[in-house]
């Protein structure tokens, strides 16, 4: 008998891990191995390589957090879903190869980011020398934190238009279109960004870093949103 117990509002329809999650999980795994610091197998010699391994620490744990912010989207889809049809499959599959594809540039760019930022008191192998690299940075990171977000959207979409046939209640409807709502603005973000960092003046590239800052407010006000809407559905149902 599976396991029907509900959290945040949603019956547990994927308890059971399937082998997409068990790959999906995998994939993610060997994603955050690719990240470790040091580099892999080059164990530091001495204490200043130590020290310079170190270094990397705060442009390891960014990436690490990003990756891992993406694992759980997908994590909580699985659970509340269980889908393992054709399309959820290749959503998925997409997804990790953005993840893969992106792995070693998402850390030389935030490798390079603390370095820039941090005026070379965080050392990196990768270095921005101009503002071309600065903008190069912000773009290739916008492009991937765009399609990522865009998969976790599609997943969820897909789910969403499978309401009636895995017996969605209105609630989890409303909760569904909601978090459609709040990855829309994690693709839409990173496209202004990217537009910030191309047009941008010299002095200004920097804005689109610091535009990211936006989902300071932009998240919180789709929660307290979703969350008066929700007051006034789940009487009613």
């Amino acid at each position: 008998m599976p396991d029907t117990h509900t959290k945040d509002g949603f019956l547990i329809r994927g308890a059971e891990m399937t082998r997409l999650e068990t790959f999906v999980d995998a994939a993610f795994a060997f994603a955050v191995t690719l990240l470790v610091v040091g580099g892999g197998d080059n164990i530091p010699g001495s204490y200043t390589e130590f020290v310079q391994a170190m270094q990397q620490v705060p442009a390891f744990a960014a990436c690490f957090a990003n990756i891992a912010f993406f694992w759980y989207a997908h994590y909580a889809w699985s659970r509340r879903y269980g889908l393992e049809d054709m399309r959820s499959t290749v959503l998925s599959l997409i997804l990790i190869f953005i993840v893969l594809v992106y792995v070693y540039p998402l850390k030389a760019i935030y490798s390079g980011a603390f370095s820039f930022f941090s005026g070379g008191a965080l050392e990196s192998a990768f270095t921005l020398t101009s503002v071309d690299d600065l903008r190069a940075m912000f773009v290739i990171f916008g492009v991937a934190y765009s399609s990522l977000s865009l998969m976790i959207v599609l997943l969820n979409w897909h789910a969403l238009s499978l309401a009636e046939s895995i017996n969605l209640s209105a609630g989890e409807k409303f909760d569904t279109v909601t978090t459609i709502h709040i990855w829309l603005s994690s693709v839409f973000i990173p496209i202004i960004s990217i537009l910030i960092a191309v047009l941008a003046p010299a002095q200004l590239v920097v804005v689109a870093g610091m535009f990211y800052g936006i989902f300071g407010l932009v998240i919180p006000l789709i929660v307290i949103r979703r969350d008066r809407k929700r007051q006034r559905l789940i009487p009613a149902a």
